[in-house]
């Protein structure tokens, strides 16, 4: 991350008007007052020094889950995003502290449980601005954990460059803390970096789900273009994943539909392009929101105007970040309850495919079925985490904040709804892909698709067990849209 061209003249000139505001006498929320609440007047000169640094230490009482250090990397960088705009007046010190720990990989170490996401995430983000003041809070530099004065000393321009010197512990006043805690940076990045493991999941699932329908033998005029697209359907997303259920059977010819039974298939096979049109549209609003969180400015009060002066508003409010992690958790619940019910479909016995998946002439006789039990479960679990935070926010600090977000809340619950998703999308995936090499006669999109999946798992047989193969699936899925 570098400083480009004019951001430091703009920090500069919102730094020197916060200064001509606080020489003329005015109040400026944060700066020369008290915080929240508790905000009445201006504050004696005496009671403004250190003010800051207090301020930080004051609120860092973050508990619970320790953030990964890809999630707090993700928190500086997306704080120094917002404070880079100018409109938060901070010190252009701070400004290049905040891009020196960016290049080199230093963070603090963060907490989840403590923001409320009204005023931004006040405690989760408290260590940042100790961190920068050279407090002794653990940090991160790379994946490794150390104290505060050991990552300034780490955070050089250039770990190549043995004569950088480290970062030296920043000064805070005027407002700095203030305007390093009072935003978004940490509810959203949370949400932002776990939207985008979910859209990563969407993409694979959608190969799996694809892969299931061809070893099943599915009649494709469901997943016709004319069927789910203009003039009959009117829905993006249905027109989308009908067609990229397609574009991965392209090449692949069909397997035969059933002699006996219905002349439809199950919905689970027949309706999947209705399911997964509002997954899919779904989670593009949602990415739509956390980019436009993201890259706007949250913070109060803010400067901005001609003259500059600080106008004070709601813009620290998580309303966006925890609509978009409630909508995000609640489709990967949708999916998951596709992938379940095609994994009974898969592990039946009929459509052509033995029960279980067991491959025909070997003395196993279990086959996936603790594979389809775990998906099962992971179901459940995904169906359960999908319960939205954002109605259960409740007043705080003495009524000041009568109404909250609980954006945190809602971008952790994301996190783990992550989590196990991936691991039903690696299960999932795992039953197509025995079901696929059973049925044997693929095209090359589907062709590829199985080989990639036998490069991640190594081994499909279960002699060694299923829990490695649905880890190294898992991660697969994530990575890899």
């Amino acid at each position: 991350m570098v400083l480009e061209p004019g951001v430091l003249d703009r920090v500069v000139r919102g730094h020197r008007a916060l200064l001509v505001a606080l020489e003329a006498g005015e109040t400026v929320y944060g700066a020369n007052t008290a915080f929240g609440g508790d905000a009445t007047g201006v504050l004696e000169g005496r009671h403004t020094e250190g003010l800051q640094l207090h301020l930080a230490r004051s609120l860092d009482a973050a508990v619970g889950e320790v953030l990964s250090p890809r999630i707090s990397r993700g928190v500086v960088i997306a704080r120094a995003h917002v404070l880079a705009r100018g409109n938060s007046a901070v010190s252009p010190e701070v400004m290049k502290a905040l891009v020196r720990l960016c290049r080199s990989g230093v963070a603090p170490v963060l907490r989840a449980s403590g923001s409320l996401g009204a005023s931004g995430d006040l405690v989760t983000l408290a260590p940042l601005p100790r961190l920068l003041a050279g407090d002794p809070v653990p940090a991160w530099v790379g994946d490794d954990r150390v104290t505060g004065p050991e990552a300034l000393a780490a955070a050089g321009v250039d770990p190549s460059a043995l004569a950088e010197p480290g970062l030296e512990p920043v000064s805070l006043s005027g407002r700095d803390s203030l305007a390093l805690v009072n935003g978004l940076s940490g509810a959203a990045s949370v949400a932002a970096l776990a939207w985008a493991d979910s859209w990563s999941l969407l993409q694979w699932a959608l190969r799996g789900i694809a892969a299931t329908g061809w070893a099943l033998g599915i009649r494709r005029e469901a997943w016709g273009a004319d069927l789910n697209g203009r003039p009959l359907r009117l829905h993006p997303g249905q027109a989308a994943a009908a067609a990229s259920l397609r574009r991965v059977l392209e090449d692949s010819p069909p397997v035969a539909a059933p002699d006996a039974g219905p002349i439809q298939d199950p919905y689970s096979l027949r309706c999947a392009p209705q399911l997964l049109g509002p997954v899919l549209d779904g989670l593009q609003v949602a990415g739509g929101w956390l980019e436009g969180e993201l890259d706007g400015v949250s913070d109060n009060p803010v400067l901005m105007g001609d003259p500059p002066g600080f106008r004070s508003g709601g813009n620290f409010f998580g309303g966006y970040v925890a609509a978009a992690a409630d909508l995000a958790s609640g489709a990967l619940a949708r999916l998951g309850d596709l992938l379940d019910r095609q994994g009974f479909l898969l592990v039946a016995g009929d459509r052509g495919l033995p029960r279980n998946l067991v491959v025909p002439g070997s003395t196993d006789v279990q086959g996936l079925k603790g594979v389809h039990q775990t998906a099962t479960a992971l179901a459940m679990e995904l169906q359960r985490g999908a319960i939205p935070a954002a109605p259960f926010a409740r007043s705080a600090e003495g009524h000041n904040q009568d109404v909250v977000s609980n954006a945190m809340a809602a971008a952790m619950a994301l996190s783990r709804q992550v989590a196990r998703a991936s691991m039903l999308v690696a299960a999932h995936t795992l039953m197509a892909a025995q079901a696929v090499e059973l049925r044997g006669g693929s095209g090359e999109a589907l062709g590829e698709w199985l080989r990639q999946v036998d490069a991640a798992v190594g081994d499909r047989s279960g002699t060694a067990g299923y829990s490695t193969a649905l880890d190294r699936l898992s991660r697969l899925c994530r990575a890899n849209p």
